[in-house]
């Protein structure tokens, strides 16, 4: 036992690496991710993150031209996390940062495995995990709001396999507020892909359409969802549920639940008389009604 204490006592814990982002503009975020190495920490500073290009001087018509086409060229401006490195504001909750721009985590051919976490701060307009076969990506003290309705897309969207977790976030706006992609990887059974995403003691709230979108099974726990132009939650396979969460009801499927009522048709999807459809309150036009629970219009809005 004395020689397991002496070789105890020797063991030295290294500080992990900390890179301070030196700057309040995108740019210099971008520029402390390229230089992190995988298991880095990457500290913002409190302030509200532009690219320094939009931040230049215009005319207010160049600038109305400028914001129509960062509209339509969604995606093309999005700060990329590819590798798994912390990236976090200051301790004091959400407010002491926003990033304005989509935030993408993503994993190269080339990117090591490892855990993502990603605290402590705001993103307008979206967020999108895009290829996770990370160890874990976890969204924690974050919000992600876009305030645009007329902007096509979804808030957050998580698009292909790994573990997500989302801990005390704000999801907010969007056709969607969140939308879970399936698996495209057809060596994948059902099994694989199920409870991937994680959603604890979050509000999501103020979709266009509805709060959770989901092809795959996810777990909800402890979560509110409200406010949403047609309802909460429209699922493939339904969700395990953990905890006491508060989801907006489908007015047209009042027996829907973690485990009955979901899937593809959701109700709203019929054909009714030129006009609109009251549906829980929310007129909803005849067009949109016909299509809204085959089509989404989100995937051509992200790269």
């Amino acid at each position: 036992s004395e020689v397991i204490k002496a070789k105890v006592a020797n063991i030295k814990i290294l500080p992990v690496p900390r890179i301070i982002v030196d700057g309040n503009y995108l740019d210099d975020v971008k520029s402390a991710i390229d230089k992190a190495n995988p298991g880095d920490i990457v500290e913002l500073k409190e302030g509200d993150y532009q690219w320094k290009r939009d931040c230049k001087p215009m005319d207010m018509k160049n600038m109305n031209d400028a914001l129509k086409s960062k509209k339509k060229a969604n995606g093309d401006d999005a700060l990329v996390i590819d590798k798994p490195i912390k990236i976090w504001g200051p301790p004091g909750g959400i407010d002491s940062v926003q990033l304005n721009c989509q935030l993408v985590v993503d994993q190269g051919w080339s990117s090591p495995s490892g855990d993502v976490l990603i605290s402590n701060l705001a993103v307008k307009p979206n967020i999108l995990v895009k290829t996770n076969n990370y160890k874990s990506v976890t969204f924690s003290c974050v919000r992600s709001q876009q305030d645009d309705q007329d902007e096509d897309g979804v808030c957050v969207h998580i698009m292909r396999g790994g573990k997500c977790l989302f801990y005390r976030c704000e999801i907010i706006g969007g056709t969607e507020a969140l939308y879970i992609d399936g698996i495209d990887q057809l060596s994948q059974s059902q099994e694989d892909n199920e409870d991937m995403v994680h959603l604890k003691q979050c509000v999501i709230r103020n979709g266009a359409k509805r709060g959770i979108c989901a092809d795959d099974k996810f777990i909800l726990e402890d979560t509110t969802i409200s406010d949403n132009g047609w309802y909460g939650i429209r699922s493939n396979k339904g969700w395990t549920d953990k905890g006491k969460n508060d989801w907006q009801k489908n007015p047209m499927k009042p027996n829907q639940g973690p485990s009955s009522g979901n899937g593809m048709f959701d109700g709203i999807a019929m054909s009714t008389p030129m006009g609109s459809l009251s549906i829980g309150g929310h007129k909803i036009p005849v067009n949109s009604v016909q299509t809204g629970d085959t089509v989404f219009p989100g995937f051509g809005k992200f790269k």
